[in-house]
């Protein structure tokens, strides 16, 4: 603001100067013609009024003796010279001369002042005097008496007291310019000050609002152009701030609904670079800050590179179905273009929608009716044989008869056990099975059902071993536990060759937690299966299993129920090693030793 106040005042300045020193140079010429004039109106004058004074002494005798110190009397009081001239042109008085100098002058009838006075009864000249050495400016002015004239006189001045004079005049002029241009650049100094001030108060204020500081406001309360300025200043920083705040909202919305947002959402621009990643696809595959670095650097994989740059190339809407290998997971993608930058190519937004789940159920559901159809068409298929071989002439042979029958009865009852554990499978999946907890003990629980396959055990010279010691008390739907504990026996007897271990324990773990195991020394789960194993008609060893009589639904069941009552359920097999089953109880109550 210096700089402009300096400005200022110098401008104003170098005006006042220039119109100053055209003033100076209009007027100063003028000057000297005025003095010469105001000389001339003088000398005309003291003329006239010596002429006045001289003409009664030129009627005398002794006239010529008297004017001469007349005359220098008179010069006494002013810086003129003075000179009466007979008619004839003699010189009878002079101010500057006298005695024998006066004698010796030149007859002064061809003097042009002179023959200009007589004729026009006033004569002015300028020229140099040959007597005083120097130029004067002469005025004449006739002597007359009754129309007699007299005699002449005149008066003069020396050109150097008139250019003297004219010197003064115009050095007090220049004194009065200077004082003026003085008095024009401190005004100026002045006047850019008040005219500053504000303006700094309102760079102060433009300043505060580039760096931010949005409650910035130009306190100038004046009602010229900068009160104006301020006032649109002021007006232009609230509706930023209004808008600002509007924007910070709706970004805050925009932020908030990309949060919320379970698909992944990924933005770049024309040249790859992320715009924004939401938490979402952050999170799901654990980008770090991509923001600003190429897409390649966070997502490796050539199928999301096509459908970006596909988006990029074509401008429209592109779609795939993408397997990415960190994580293993299935994604729908759908590209968009995304508005770029003014003047610059359009972006791609583009969305990741985790199928990986939708595929696996469709999977399972697929398998489930593959599975389904299959269990139920191969005892149909025996039923069927059966019954045709009956109808063929088997019903003759009573003992052929009734071994069929045997068999048609088998298969009806694996059915039979397949419908049911479908629907039990239903109404777990549905709900329509109720809880209905009670405080007991573990180890009766225990009891109970594993002493329902004492004798399945010891057919198969199986050891089944039940250990209760120091069994927890909890809290559950007995009749869920019951039927989860009948499962796993069941299995553990069924799959575990004879002269094989069961053994059925209820314990308390070191977290205070009830647990219940089913621990055998069979063939084991191979590890590839123990992921599986609790999917609906899934089968470790298909063969087998149809031998042993089993659905393929009875773990699915224990998981079923498991999460029904709040239980964890846990597998540990290892192939030929045998296998743990763990039911991990919540709330346990209290321990008691049985």
């Amino acid at each position: 603001m210096r700089g402009l106040t300096r400005r200022i005042t110098l401008t104003s300045s170098v005006s006042a100067s220039v119109a100053l020193l055209a003033v100076y140079f209009i007027v100063g010429p003028r000057l000297r013609s005025h003095a010469i004039e105001e000389v001339r109106e003088a000398l005309r004058a003291e003329a006239h009024l010596v002429a006045m004074i001289s003409a009664d002494r030129l009627l005398r005798r002794d006239g010529e003796r008297v004017l001469d110190p007349l005359v220098d009397e008179m010069a006494l009081f002013g810086r003129s010279r003075y000179t009466v001239i007979a008619a004839d042109g003699r010189v009878l008085a002079d101010s500057s001369v006298s005695g024998p100098e006066l004698a010796s002058l030149d007859n002064h009838g061809n003097r042009p002042e002179m023959r200009q006075a007589i004729i026009a009864g006033s004569g002015i000249a300028q020229r140099y005097s040959a007597t005083l050495r120097e130029d004067y400016l002469y005025v004449a002015f006739p002597v007359r008496r009754n129309d007699r004239l007299l005699g002449v006189v005149r008066a003069a001045r020396s050109l150097a007291d008139i250019e003297n004079e004219a010197r003064r005049f115009r050095a007090v002029v220049l004194s009065a310019l200077l004082a003026a241009l003085v008095v024009a650049v401190l005004s100026s100094a002045l006047l850019s000050a008040t005219l500053t001030r504000p303006l700094h108060e309102l760079m102060d204020a433009a300043r505060r609002l580039a760096a931010g500081d949005l409650n910035a406001r130009a306190v100038v309360r004046r009602k010229d152009e900068l009160g104006e300025l301020a006032s649109i200043i002021d007006q232009a920083a609230a509706q930023l701030r209004a808008r600002l705040s509007e924007s910070e909202r709706d970004r805050r919305r925009i932020d908030a609904i990309l949060s919320a947002m379970g698909d992944g959402l990924l933005a770049v621009d024309h040249r790859g670079h992320v715009l924004l990643a939401n938490r979402s696809l952050s999170e799901s595959l654990a980008l770090d800050q991509p923001a600003g670095r190429h897409y390649l650097e966070s997502i490796r994989q050539l199928e999301v590179g096509d459908v970006i740059e596909n988006v990029l190339r074509a401008g429209k809407q592109c779609a795939a179905e993408v397997e990415l290998l960190h994580p293993r997971r299935t994604y729908a993608l759908i590209g968009f273009p995304f508005p770029g930058e003014e003047n610059a190519p359009s972006g791609a937004v583009i969305s990741f929608h985790d199928v990986t789940e939708r595929l696996r159920l469709e999977e399972v559901r697929r398998d489930f009716v593959a599975n389904a159809s299959h269990e139920l068409r191969t005892p149909l298929t025996s039923i069927r044989g059966f019954v045709e071989a009956l109808e063929d002439g088997a019903l003759e042979t009573p003992e052929t008869a009734r071994r069929f029958l045997g068999k048609i009865r088998f298969h009806s009852d694996r059915m039979a056990a397949l419908i049911s554990d479908l629907l039990e499978l239903s109404k777990l999946e549905t709900g329509e099975i109720v809880v209905q907890s009670q405080t007991i003990n573990s180890a009766q629980v225990v009891r109970e059902i594993a002493s329902t396959f004492v004798e399945q055990a010891e057919n198969r010279k199986i050891n089944l071993k039940i250990v209760t010691r120091n069994s927890p008390m909890i809290t559950t739907d007995p009749k869920h536990l019951g039927h989860i504990l009948s499962n796993l026996i069941d299995n553990a007897v069924k799959y575990t060759p004879e002269g094989g271990r069961v053994e059925v324990s209820a314990l308390a773990d070191a977290g205070g937690h009830a647990v219940v195991e089913v621990r055998d020394n069979g063939r084991g789960i191979p590890a590839p299966h123990l992921q599986r194993i609790f999917e609906r008609f899934y089968r470790v060893d298909k063969a087998r299993s149809r031998e042993a009589g089993g659905t393929g639904l009875g773990l699915s069941i224990v998981k079923h129920l498991a999460e029904k009552i709040g239980a964890q359920i846990e597998v540990e097999s290892s192939e030929g090693r045998g296998s743990c089953f763990r039911v991990r109880l919540p709330y346990p109550q209290k321990t008691e030793s049985v």
